[in-house]
């Protein structure tokens, strides 16, 4: 049943969430996190500053009179986002978002988006500084990043360690030309009318650093409120129509249709709301699908199991995801242990309303208090961490999961059958094959489907069992690990045959390597040696590849620096925001490569391979450098960088940038390249004991 039509005004539906003890709505069990982007934000308030529509919302009415928000979710966030002022507010309770991001206006811009007349720009935890004010989309360049990392470094003083940690009080958009606040405005403007430039100033003056300083404006020694002030009292300067907008904001009303609670209600005696209309709904807006409806649907069955689930992904993975692998794991237990493939949205809706699956499913996500998956989660977690063994950074473990999360069910599901204390040995073999199938492997899906059934046995983490599902119909979806000797010969040797070509990296039909790859084939009935040698070949260069630009073995080589300088940091998790805290830095640098002429082929495509870059801290890769020789650009940063005794003299005598036909300085660049490039394979190669599971030479 639908009641009569309301409307809410731009401050009534902003206090849902920044005054909930006076509002009456609420976001219901079933609806999804916060899902929009940044431009998406900035294309809002720039269509409610001109007047153009933003569509309506859909609440529905309990029988006291609370209201649950069933669409339009990301717009209301939005309005709220707009109106909050953290300078002056710290309180808030917004309904999905946990890092919150901060709007400004530039009030003076000398450059827009094609598509937008007012300037918005939005600030995140890990772009403090914005993005780039013509192409929204886009985050800054890297020299902008450091330039602006310079100022709030400045603002911040000896407090400063870390852009991740800087207060939104410090933050400004740096790609701007008189960025305030956006809440400043609106504030200034409703309270004060036509004199509202001189209250906006104020509130700069008040509550802005007075070191602000940005790509275009300086302000100098007068203070950035100041600086504001002098600019917008100016009897040139053009609001562009600001005032009058920003009134206007006053008389928007957004349409809102309210329906009845037994719309909600479920079709049997099961608790929770029926996820229905909730589906239909989708169809419009910011699309979810897979994984995001799912575990929409599943808070729609269990609305008290919110709160635990999301504990549940202790901020390795979404609680989307903790979902879809439990309810995978329930699924296999209630058929016996066979594989679960990926439930798809209809498919769950049908399994939700089965008493054996849902019952199952309920008992193990459990509760507070017990809660099985809670527990598997964390001894999975624990594991790959290694804390005290390995120190796997909590990025790279998130990394694994979130790129093969059928991995991580292969492990769930062995540890939910193994309960028992783990061996050092076995976790050592347990880290080793989830990165090397990460990392290397071709098909991990198929793969983990192939061996599951093994997963019963004791020793899963072996090589025999593992060796089994290498070949399925005649393709190699994993292989053979070369050893480190074995690859640095190879490749060592080709820089003096033909400089490393790319083109040029193939081993013959007879060559070790080629003989290696080719055991695994050793039961499958090939047509010829041809179609064997082109399967071997296929993963030779599937090897070689994923090899070039795996930058998890660089943090991997570098995981002392990275867990000292990035402890804590494992994901972004406001508006899919998941730019890494660190630059990746060329050590031979990319502006004597990239668009240059008379540069080598061979030193083109190497300079961009995970032998010539390394993990830096954005306050630590200052931008001078860019144009300084390895040989300087190393000194005293050796051990941070993964710069080992063997390639360190390599690197040293590249002094200068190298043209092409040059050839004894092309051979120096591309051993010190290709070297360290070994060098990171045979860390991890030994320090896991890669042989052991994947040698077969």
């Amino acid at each position: 049943m639908i009641d009569h039509p309301s409307a809410f005004n731009l401050n009534t539906i902003a206090n849902w969430q920044l005054k909930t003890d006076e509002s009456r709505v609420e976001l219901p069990p079933l609806q999804r996190s916060f899902v929009w982007k940044v431009n998406q934000v900035e294309s809002l308030w720039d269509s409610l500053l001109r007047g153009y529509p933003i569509g309506s919302f859909l609440l529905s009415k309990s029988e006291d009179d609370q209201m649950f928000l069933m669409d339009g979710q990301q717009r209301a966030t939005s309005i709220a986002l707009g109106l909050y002022n953290p300078w002056q507010n710290a309180e808030n309770n917004f309904w999905s978002v946990k890092n919150l991001p901060t709007v400004w206006i530039d009030l003076q811009p000398t450059q827009e988006t094609s598509q937008h007349k007012f300037v918005i720009r939005v600030l995140t935890p890990s772009h403090p500084w914005g993005y780039q004010r013509v192409r929204h989309t886009d985050p800054l360049s890297v020299p902008d990043k450091r330039r602006a990392l310079e100022v709030l470094k400045e603002l911040e003083g000896d407090l400063f360690q870390s852009y991740l940690t800087i207060p939104d009080a410090h933050k400004f958009p740096f790609d701007a030309d008189l960025p305030v606040p956006l809440s400043f405005v609106i504030q200034a403007i409703q309270d004060k009318g036509a004199s509202w430039k001189e209250s906006l100033a104020d509130l700069c003056i008040t509550y802005l650093p007075k070191a602000i300083k940005t790509k275009h404006c300086d302000p100098g020694s007068l203070g950035y409120g100041e600086y504001v002030r002098a600019v917008i009292l100016d009897e040139n300067f053009d609001d562009r129509g600001l005032m009058q907008s920003v009134q206007g904001l006053s008389q928007i009303a957004i349409p809102g249709i309210i329906i009845g609670q037994q719309s909600l209600k479920t079709t049997d005696d099961a608790e929770g709301e029926d996820p229905t209309l909730f589906v239909r709904l989708n169809a419009a807006g910011t699309r979810i699908v897979g994984e995001e409806l799912i575990y929409s649907i599943y808070k729609a069955s269990f609305p008290q199991a919110k709160d635990l689930v999301e504990s549940i992904g202790a901020s390795f993975i979404a609680p989307s995801q903790v979902i879809s692998l439990a309810s995978r794991l329930v699924l296999s237990e209630i058929n016996l242990g066979q594989y679960p493939t990926v439930l798809v949205v209809n498919e769950f809706i049908k399994r939700i309303s089965n008493p054996e699956f849902r019952t199952t499913l309920k008992i193990f996500i459990g509760n507070k208090n017990i809660s099985p998956a809670r527990q598997l989660f964390e001894n999975g977690f624990n594991l790959i961490l290694s804390a005290g063994k390995f120190n796997m950074p909590p990025v790279l473990v998130k990394k694994i999961i979130k790129d093969s999360p059928d991995l991580f069910l292969m492990l769930l599901h062995w540890l939910k059958m193994h309960p028992e204390d783990i061996s050092n040995d076995t976790q050592q073999r347990i880290i080793c094959a989830l990165t090397a199938f990460s990392w290397f492997g071709r098909n991990n899906i198929k793969y983990v489907r192939a061996n599951w059934l093994n997963i019963v046995n004791g020793d899963f983490w072996s090589k025999n069992i593992l060796g089994e599902a290498f070949v399925q119909n005649r393709e190699a979806i994993m292989y053979p690990l070369l050893k480190p000797q074995t690859l640095r010969s190879y490749l060592t040797g080709k820089i003096s045959e033909n400089l490393a070509r790319y083109d040029g990296l193939t081993p013959t039909a007879d060559h070790p390597i080629m003989e290696i790859y080719k055991q695994i084939f050793a039961d499958v009935d090939f047509d010829s040696e041809v179609d064997q040698l082109n399967s071997a070949t296929a993963i030779w260069s599937n090897f070689l590849w994923k090899l070039y630009q795996c930058k998890p073995l660089i943090l991997f080589a570098q995981r002392d620096y990275i867990n000292s300088k990035f402890k804590d940091y494992n994901q972004m998790e406001t508006l899919e925001d998941t730019n890494a805290p660190w630059d990746w830095d060329h050590i031979y640098p990319s502006s004597w490569i990239y668009m240059q002429h008379r540069v080598n082929a061979s030193m083109r495509h190497w300079n961009n391979s995970i032998g010539n870059l390394r993990a830096m801290a954005l306050e630590e890769n200052r931008s001078e450098s860019n144009n300084l020789p390895p040989s300087i650009r190393l000194n005293g940063l050796e051990k941070q960088s993964f710069v080992n005794p063997n390639d360190l003299p390599l690197w040293n005598q590249l002094d200068h940038r190298i043209y092409d036909g040059e050839t004894a300085a092309i051979e120096v660049h591309l051993s010190a390249v290709i070297n360290r490039l070994c060098n990171i394979y045979e860390h991890w190669y030994t320090t896991l004991n890669v042989a052991e599971l994947f040698s077969y030479e």
